[in-house]
């Protein structure tokens, strides 16, 4: 399997509009991660959790894609700034204190823990995948 280098990752801050997204390489899995947003910042027509979803390479882990949901547009384009390229199998503890250095808001909690908890699906699933 081919590994993908960082000069290769392209990044999807958000969906914006109704276009289908496409996978940017075989060999890739999709990691989510959710957290509820303070019940103040709750939007009432939408759902009050924030998503981040991490495109691997699962050979190289190799962050490929990232996707946000519920954060403002210059929030998402940042979190994807930040974690393009970095390899999943890295400690998310340095990524989501730059994040939190860098996104000053009251939904920054929200945002780390969904970054915690997308890089805990990867742990998931590496775990499931060597029994």
């Amino acid at each position: 399997m081919n590994s993908i280098s960082p000069s290769q990752v392209k990044v999807e801050p958000g969906r914006l509009g109704a276009r289908p997204l496409a996978l940017k390489a075989a060999g890739t899995v999709i990691f989510v991660g959710h957290a509820r947003l303070p019940q103040s910042l709750a939007p009432r027509d939408t759902s009050p959790v924030i998503s981040v979803e991490l495109e691997a390479d699962v050979a190289s882990g190799v962050i490929v894609g990232v996707g946000t949901r519920a954060v403002p547009n210059l929030g998402a384009r940042l979190v994807a700034e930040v974690m393009q390229g970095r390899n999943i199998n890295d400690s998310p503890l340095e990524t989501v204190e730059e994040i939190r250095r860098r996104y000053i808001c009251p939904s920054q909690k929200a945002l780390s823990t969904a970054v915690l908890n997308a890089f805990e699906a990867y742990d998931r699933y590496r775990q499931a995948q060597s029994t």
